[in-house]
Order: C-alpha cells, then structure tokens, then sequence
C-alpha cells in the first residue's frame, strides 16, 4: 500500500470543462461579427417632449397632495363633533333662565373647592372677592 501523504496529488482533477486554446483571445470580435446591425443603437434620436410630458409630474404631485389633504379634511369631520351652543336649545335655554333650576341643580353639585379652583383657574383670587379672613376655610 502507497502511503502517500497529500492525498490531492492522487486525485483526478479532470472535471470536464475545457475551453480550446485561444478561445477568449479573439472572443469580442467573433461575437460583434456574429450579431446582426442595429442602426438605431448608434445615432439614437430624441424626439422633443411634449408640454403635457413635462408638466405631468407636477400635475400628480399637486394632485396626490390634493388627495391627502381631501383625506385629512374626511378623517377630521368624522372624528370630531361639532360643539352646539347650549343657547341654540330652547329647553335647556329656559332651564338655564331659571334661576331657581339653576340654584337647585346646578350650583348645588359644585363644592365650595370647585369654585375656588374655577376662580383661580380664570385668575380671580377669592380672597380679593370678600372682606374677611378665609384663613379658617
């Protein structure tokens, strides 16, 4: 038995793919030979562009932020609801002419706190309201 050490010399490295001597020597010339004239590829002519075809990309630019702005004005009527105002209905309009209705439901739900934190809230300090000391509420 050959013990040979490198095992790659003892193989066969024929694969079959072969290429005669000189093929790609000449290849480019053979080929550009082979394949038919194309006229058109060597004075290629330009026609002009037409008014249409420069001005259309700005025409659907124009158009696409015309869609998104149709879009955002659709989403925003759905989502939001218009505020009527209180004196457009005609029975809480008489109810809120009452004082007694309003004496009974309406200020009887708000604390003392409530209408303080609302005097402060539009900047009207209680203790500026009254001549005593509120030093005890």
């Amino acid at each position: 038995m050959n013990n040979n050490k490198n095992i790659l010399e003892g193989a066969n490295h024929d694969d079959g793919m072969t290429v005669p001597p000189c093929y790609f020597a000449d290849f480019k010339q053979k080929m550009a030979q082979s394949l038919p004239a194309r006229p058109e590829l060597q004075a290629p002519v330009v026609a002009p562009r037409s008014r249409w075809q420069r001005l259309r990309p700005y025409v659907y630019l124009a158009a696409m932020f015309g869609g998104i702005w149709c879009m955002l004005k659709l989403f925003t009527m759905l989502t939001t609801t218009s505020a009527t105002p209180l004196e457009s209905n005609p029975v809480i309009a008489e109810a809120l002419a009452n004082d007694q209705f309003v004496n009974e439901y309406v200020i009887s739900d708000l604390s003392q706190w409530d209408l303080y934190d609302e005097f402060i809230d539009s900047g009207i300090y209680p203790d500026s309201l009254c001549c005593g000391d509120l030093s005890n509420l």
